[in-house]
């Protein structure tokens, strides 16, 4: 295995990184779906909407006579109120109104003044209307735009109006003249000099009354209204007709007035960016002078034409006002919506959870490669070193074979071939020895090895053991102690186990001193095994467990130890959840076995 632990970072991250915009993508479609099908469902309500009131009107002046000025001033108030209609924050709707000839003569769009003005008390005079874009730049209109959006946000009910605007038209009310902002200093209660001020704009006093504040509940007046009178203004914003000469401006009217910005309402959770997204919208705005209504035949009910379905969600109704064929007027409704950016919008946090999940389960997946890198990694060098191991331990017992062989073949001293039979048999049974541990570890390795399940007792297991060693510990005049604070029972193979307890009784024996003490204790959660040994250094016990260590560098093959027994003790005990440690006692060695974790046991089927 070549590749490096580090270079499992960049496909983990190139797959996940795939994955997750594949369902992040496929999500944001399936929403953006969802909110244009409500898109077109708000769209229908107001134009719906739109019609009835447009309707209700004409049916109602039929018996009245309407003059073609006043249901011009009728279509253009629509006009500049109907994207109230639309019960969404996310959709703009403009409308754009048709005679019988088909011919705009009204549209939404920003408007100044609103038909009417009062003089003085209760006398009002009528003028036009005025759509800024016949007479402000872009830029003009913005400013003028941003100071409306000023006094929107500066209004108080308990206090006067922040800002005043004003118009100046031509003598008969149907020219625009100018556009003045002024902002106004109010005083609630003036000295005689302050209530004699006269505004420079207009030569006149003005006096504001503030709003009384209710309880909801009671309907207990909280507040009384207040008096507020005007003692001072200052120029912040003008706008004069440069078609107009400046001696001619005196002779026009000057009334205070209102602005008209679509989507820039207090009530309506308007602001200053949606109008300006709404203002700056060719289609919202493209109405042509002239426009064809056709429907197929057969329509029942005039359809939603889609004009644009990508980024942007455009889509237009095209409809009759009165009897099909001799209608009033032509209505053409637009809308425009960005469905993928409010998908998104919406889908922000979903984003955000995703990538999270993302990163936890590309870690997951990557450290999991790394362990795997790990273990077929640490796999591989056991394996070369047991390659090595193996040659090595080969080597001995094949070159005294050999050599013994070679004397038998060229007949020298007779007199000791069955001595160089009796060692070339010996090799070989070492040989044969080794080749069967290795087997055997192979076979733990092994996916395929299936353990059996039984309760083991370790008592037991290490009398039965001892009872094999009984000659040998005679013969070494050992004395063998139990301590029993309980039995160290365990669930699994019995006859693993017995080869795991035999390897350390074995060398509990063959490295104790004569005339030494093996102590068995057992305990209801651990097993331990001491013995007398030799003084000796800590660091044997560094790599008693590794594959063909043995340790002293003089024992070994003279007494038929070759590094193994505890390398498959380990392996035997860890197969059953269960760790062993190995270390100094105060006259030896001690071995402790003890439970370790959930042990993973692959159960024999009988």
């Amino acid at each position: 295995m070549k590749r490096k632990p580090g270079t499992f970072w960049a496909p983990a991250a190139a797959g996940f990184g795939v994955m997750y915009l594949a369902i992040m993508g496929l999500s944001t479609f399936f929403v953006k779906e969802n909110l244009v099908e409500d898109y077109r469902q708000r769209f229908k309500e107001a134009a719906i909407s739109i019609v009835r009131k447009v309707s209700e009107k004409e049916f109602a002046m039929e018996t009245e006579e309407w003059k073609e000025e006043e249901r011009k001033d009728f279509y253009q108030a629509l006009a500049n109120e109907a994207f109230w209609e639309a019960d969404s924050e996310r959709l703009e709707i403009s409308v754009g109104v048709y005679d019988k000839k088909k011919h705009l003569f009204a549209k939404s769009q920003e408007q100044a003044g609103n038909n009417s003005a009062r003089i003085s008390g209760t006398e009002w005079q009528k003028y036009a209307s005025f759509g800024l874009d016949d007479f402000l730049s872009l830029k003009e209109k913005e400013e003028l735009a941003a100071w409306q959006w000023e006094d929107i946000r500066s209004f108080d009910l308990t206090l006067p109006d922040k800002l005043r605007f004003s118009i100046r038209v031509s003598p008969d009310g149907r020219d625009l003249w100018g556009i003045y902002v002024q902002e106004i200093t109010w005083k609630e209660n003036p000295n005689e000099e302050e209530l004699a001020f006269r505004d420079p704009l207009t030569g006149g006093g003005y006096m504001q009354d503030s709003g009384v504040t209710v309880d909801y509940g009671t309907g207990e007046e909280l507040s009384e209204g207040k008096t507020f009178h005007e003692t001072g203004s200052r120029m912040v914003w003008q706008w004069e007709n440069s078609r107009v000469r400046e001696e001619e401006l005196e002779n026009g009217k000057i009334f205070d007035t209102s602005m008209t910005f679509p989507y820039m309402g207090i009530y309506e959770k308007g602001s200053y960016d949606r109008w300006h997204q709404w203002s700056r919208s060719p289609y919202l705005h493209g109405y042509p002078e002239v426009q064809e209504f056709v429907w197929e035949p057969g329509t029942e009910e005039p359809p939603i034409v889609t004009d644009e379905d990508g980024f942007w969600y455009r889509g237009r109704y095209q409809l009759q006002i009165g009897m099909a064929g001799d209608p009033f007027v032509y209505m053409e409704i637009r809308m425009e919506c960005r469905p993928w950016l409010d998908a998104a919008g919406d889908m922000k946090y979903a984003y955000g959870a995703g990538l999270l999940l993302m990163f936890a389960c590309m870690t997951a997946v990557a450290c999991a490669f790394r362990r795997t890198y790990d273990r077929q990694a640490a796999l591989e060098e056991t394996r070369r070193d047991m390659t090595n191991a193996m040659a090595h331990e080969l080597k001995t017992p094949l070159g005294v074979i050999r050599n013994f062989a070679e004397n038998l073949a060229e007949h020298n001293r007779e007199d000791k071939r069955d001595y160089y039979l009796e060692q070339i048999i010996r090799q070989t049974e070492e040989i044969d020895g080794l080749v069967v541990k290795m087997i055997e570890i192979s076979r733990l390795d092994s996916k395929e090895l299936i353990l059996g399940r039984e309760e083991v007792s370790f008592l037991e297991l290490t009398r039965e053991q001892l009872a094999r060693l009984e000659p040998v510990v005679r013969e070494k005049d050992l004395q063998v102690q139990y301590e029993e604070k309980g039995d160290f029972v365990v669930t699994g193979d019995r006859e693993y186990l017995a080869k795991a307890v035999w390897n350390l009784l074995a060398n509990a024996v063959d490295y104790n001193l004569p005339g030494g003490r093996i102590r068995v204790r057992t305990e209801k959660n651990s097993w331990s095994i001491e013995n007398t040994a030799a003084p000796m250094e800590e660091d044997p016990f560094l790599h008693a467990f590794d594959l063909f260590y043995t340790g002293d560098k003089n024992r070994g093959r003279k007494d038929g130890h070759m590094g193994m027994g505890l390398f498959l003790t380990r392996k035997i005990l860890c197969l059953h959840g269960l760790q062993v440690n190995i270390g100094k006692s105060e006259d030896g060695v001690r071995v402790t076995v003890n439970r370790h974790k959930k042990p993973f046991i692959r159960q024999r089927i009988s």
